[in-house]
């Protein structure tokens, strides 16, 4: 019984938290930026983009939550319904949690206390899966803008060339960790805390090639989604920039944000930075960046963690 009051208590907080720190947000975020009136005039075109990166969103996080029940399936089966409210209450913790490291905590509360461990490493594991995405896009995009040097933005070459070799040589030893689970089980238990959770560890190691590659692909598949609705937003905020600058920019902002250690205070200052200084090269609507880069997390991290803590308030796991 207590244990039962002392959830409800704690999810309340959390929630309590999480809601002031989105109004936190939107409030400074208008204190420092004044909105032009031109932001209010929506046409039917500007409506029909701003649907499709609202309807996106929902499609983002089932992929997620498709994901990590995958990553879970060995040790507890959990259906598409209960997963997707796991995932969006891991938004809910880890919104105001250093680099959303809190999503993890959010997302195992929905698994039996037992599997809470398991759950906690198949997370990390299904992050790690996007973070290679996200350093192998990068990578691409990197090349793609150092050979055709878009829009004739200088580049030292020697510096590309030197960056390329090292992030290409950074990918190379993340896919091989990443596909050889076993190996990194066995460093892990050696960790004292870990040591005693060395049969759920050994589940790890035997996560089938096919499901890691699996893995990998709804990693992509979101990258894609989420890269799509940036630049959406990009031309909803009268950004005029062509498709393959587009995908330079989006993949490079992502690599250098994902790349930069940041507390959840400045992690959309970080972006929003990033995102002045890359797109800044094509274009000097400034204001339309600040508001493309506050529009994305608003809708990709706000509104799903409002959800989330409905979920979060009603699990009685």
């Amino acid at each position: 019984m207590k244990n039962h009051k002392y959830k409800i208590l704690l999810s309340i907080v959390l929630i309590v938290i999480s809601y002031g720190f989105i109004i936190y947000r939107i409030t400074d975020f208008i204190k420092l930026h004044k909105i032009p009136k031109s932001i209010f005039q929506i046409t039917k075109t500007d409506f029909i983009i701003l649907t499709i990166v609202l309807l996106l969103m929902p499609l983002n996080w089932f992929l997620e939550s498709v994901k990590w029940s995958e990553l879970i399936k060995p040790i507890e089966e959990l259906n598409r319904k209960k997963s997707f409210k796991a995932v969006l209450s891991g938004i809910t913790v880890g919104i105001f949690t250093p680099n959303r490291i809190g999503e993890i905590g959010g997302r195992v509360l929905f698994l039996e206390k037992v599997n809470q461990t398991y759950g906690i490493i198949t997370t990390w594991l299904g992050s790690f899966s996007q973070f290679i995405v996200t350093i192998s896009v990068g990578i691409i995009g990197s090349i793609t803008l150092f050979a055709f040097s878009l829009n004739s933005v200088e580049t030292d070459r020697l510096f590309n060339k030197t960056s390329i070799i090292s992030l290409s040589t950074i990918l190379i030893f993340l896919l091989w960790a990443y596909f050889n689970s076993h190996k990194a089980s066995k460093l892990l238990v050696r960790i004292p805390f870990l040591k005693l959770k060395e049969e759920q560890l050994s589940l790890l190691s035997t996560t089938p090639q096919k499901k890691l590659l699996l893995i990998l692909v709804f990693s992509l598949l979101r990258y894609i989604i989420f890269s799509f609705q940036f630049y959406l937003l990009l031309l909803f905020f009268n950004i005029d920039i062509s498709i393959l600058e587009g995908f330079t920019s989006i993949s490079l902002i992502y690599l250098c944000t994902t790349l930069i250690p940041t507390t959840t205070l400045a992690e959309l200052g970080v972006r929003g930075s990033v995102a002045i200084f890359i797109l800044g090269a094509y274009s000097s609507n400034i204001p339309g960046i600040i508001f493309t880069s506050f529009s994305l997390w608003f809708i990709n991290l706000a509104i799903p963690s409002l959800f989330g803590s409905i979920f979060l308030l009603k699990n009685k796991t």
